[in-house]
Order: C-alpha cells, then sequence, then structure tokens
C-alpha cells in the first residue's frame, strides 16, 4: 500500500513538471528555436522562423536566431561541399556519401546540397564504369597472354579430357569479355575516356581475330583517331609558343613547363611532323638548361655557394638524370658542409675564401 502511494506521488510530480515545461516548449518559443538548433535540426527551424510575425512577443530574440541559423547553414553547406569534393579525390566515395547525407538530414531542402548529390551519383556512376572498364581490360590483357599458353597445353597432351574441357570454358570466356571490351570500348568513347577507350580497342583488335567487332567498333576507332589528331595539333601549337617564350628567356619557370610538356609528349606516338617540332623544343631548352648550369658555376666560382646551389637545386625539377648537374650540387653541398664545420660565416654576399673551395 505504501509503494502503491508513493508510485501515485512521483507520476503526479511528473505531470506537474511536464505542465510546467509546456510553455517553453511551444514551437514559437525561442527555447524551443535553440533546441533544433542544437539538435541540428535547421530545416524545421528555418520553417518556423519563415511564419513568425512581428507582432510575436519574441520578435527580435526569434530574429537573432534566425541570423545566427542561416550562418550555421551556410557554414554547414560549405564544409560538406568542401569535404565531399576532397573524399572524392581521395576515392573514399563511402565517406563522402555519409557525409552528405548528415548534411542533408539537417537541411534537406538545401539547393547546393540537392544539386551535389545529383552530381555525386553521376561521378559515382562514371567511376563504377571505369573500374569496370579496367577490370575488363585485365581480363582480356590476361586471355591474351594465356591463349597460347593454354594452345600449347593441348597440343603436348591432346588426349587430357581436362584441358580439353578447359578449353572449352576457355573459349566462352573469351566470348564475353570479347564482348564486355567492345562495349568498354564505345562506353569509353561516349564519357571521353579516351586512354581507356584505346586499351579497350588496342586488344579487341588483338584477341578478336575473326574481326567480329570491326564494323561495330568504327564508329569509336573514328572518334578516337580525331581526338588524337586534335591532341596532337594542340601539341604542336603548345610547343611553337614554348619555343618562343624559351628564346625571349630562360626563366625557371619557362623552362619547367617546356621540360614538363616534352614528357607528356614522350608519352605518346609521334608523327614526323610532331618529333620536329619536340626536336626543336627540348633543342631551346638544352640551351636554356646549360645557361643556368653556367649561371651557378659563374656564381660558384665568385664563392656564392649558395646562390649557385639554389640555381643548380631548381634544375633538378627540370632535368633528371643529369650526372653533371648531381655533382655540382653535392660538391657545392660538400663545401657548404665543410663551412659549417668549420665554425666560419660567409660574408652578406655570400663569399668564401678560396681555401675552403
Amino acid at each position: 500500500m505504501m509503494f502503491l502511494k508513493i508510485f501515485l506521488i512521483l507520476i503526479s510530480l511528473n505531470l506537474l513538471s511536464a505542465c510546467n515545461f509546456l510553455p517553453l516548449l511551444h514551437s514559437h518559443s525561442p527555447q524551443y528555436i535553440k533546441i533544433l538548433i542544437k539538435e541540428k535540426h535547421y530545416n524545421q527551424a528555418q520553417d518556423i522562423l519563415q511564419k513568425i510575425s512581428p507582432g510575436h512577443p519574441d520578435y527580435r530574440i526569434l530574429m537573432a536566431q534566425k541570423k545566427r541559423l542561416q550562418n550555421l547553414i551556410n557554414k554547414l553547406e560549405k564544409k560538406t561541399l568542401i569535404q565531399l569534393q576532397r573524399l572524392q579525390q581521395q576515392n573514399k566515395w563511402q565517406q563522402a556519401w555519409k557525409t552528405l547525407q548528415g548534411a542533408r538530414a539537417s537541411i534537406p531542402e538545401n539547393r547546393a546540397l540537392l544539386k551535389a548529390e545529383k552530381d555525386f551519383i553521376v561521378a559515382r556512376k562514371k567511376r563504377i564504369n571505369e573500374l569496370n572498364m579496367k577490370i575488363n581490360i585485365h581480363k582480356g590483357i590476361w586471355l591474351k597472354d594465356a591463349e597460347p599458353l593454354l594452345d600449347a597445353m593441348l597440343k603436348t597432351r591432346p588426349d587430357n579430357y581436362n584441358r580439353r574441357q578447359q578449353q572449352q570454358k576457355f573459349k566462352q570466356e573469351k566470348k564475353q569479355t570479347l564482348k564486355n571490351l567492345a562495349h568498354c570500348a564505345k562506353q569509353a568513347m561516349n564519357e571521353d575516356l579516351y586512354e581507356l577507350g584505346r586499351r579497350c580497342l588496342s586488344l579487341v583488335n588483338k584477341i578478336d581475330h575473326q574481326h567480329r567487332y570491326t564494323q561495330s567498333l568504327q564508329q569509336a576507332i573514328i572518334k578516337l583517331q580525331h581526338h588524337d589528331h586534335a591532341w596532337h595539333q594542340r601539341q604542336i601549337r603548345i610547343s611553337d609558343e614554348l619555343v618562343k617564350e624559351l628564346k625571349q628567356g630562360y626563366s625557371h619557370d619557362n623552362l619547367l613547363r617546356a621540360s614538363r610538356h616534352l614528357r607528356e609528349l614522350s608519352s605518346h606516338n609521334q608523327s614526323t611532323e610532331r618529333k620536329q617540332h619536340r626536336n626543336i623544343l627540348k633543342k631551346e631548352l638544352d640551351r636554356g638548361i646549360a645557361q643556368r648550369m653556367d649561371a651557378g658555376r659563374k656564381l660558384y666560382s665568385e664563392g656564392k655557394i649558395t646562390e649557385a646551389l639554389t640555381i643548380w637545386t631548381s634544375l633538378q625539377q627540370i632535368t633528371t638524370n643529369n650526372e653533371v648537374l648531381e655533382a655540382h650540387i653535392n660538391r657545392a653541398q660538400r663545401v657548404l658542409k665543410k663551412l659549417k664545420e668549420l665554425g666560419k660565416q660567409q660574408s652578406p654576399t655570400g663569399k668564401i675564401s678560396p681555401s675552403v673551395q
């Protein structure tokens, strides 16, 4: 009986507390808006605040909350878009999706995030397609390399039943992979993934001995040829522009851009015309490197070791595997190390005594 009385008293107290707290949770009260913001129900809070009239007793407080809420929404939007881009670049697609959905739970009607979600889905689909293409390419490479090995095994033991079964299974896999590679070539061209498309076309050409897909892939081949022609013409123009800039001055920036451009060209097949433009650029680049090397040697001979080393180390970005350059850098570093060990100080001009050199 005593337990029942205590139980009823507790219930009564809880009801009284709830009754006292209810006014605080009125949907148009600053306290309620504060709770919504704290729980990150930004969209719900925003909907309520947009309906507040100037005659509301807490109008000024609520408008201050509205301003603060908008700042929070803007920060969340900006932060989410930055994180989304970074995670996509790192190929952390699932984490990116969770980040986006977490923000959208707070502001589901945000236009920027709605657009980001649509763009994300498109980008993710494209990424999956790319990976599927690469899987088919690796299958194609394996098939191309494995086929002669399997034929050799059958010729060694033509009566081996298991090997014949393996050959039949291999033929079926080859047929399906060829179909996938042909689809890969078409899809890659449609999505402007030219290098992937090139690899797929090359494998189809090597595996499809019966030329089943030659006709159906003509459009993809033509598109790739047009792309390659346009790309090479653009590279010729860039090469000519770089030659002109180098003739005006061998600045570090000009030399670095020319070096990177030559490396890009070396990764593609070159026609006779394109090789001529490339060779002209390379000669001009070599002249620039030689001039910078001489400038460093002159400074070194004047005792300006630090300045010479700065020039030579900057050339490492431009010319790779240059033994003469590496020898200059190593010698300058040894001299500076010796100076430090001897406790000698360079003058403001950076000169040192000839005995140290």
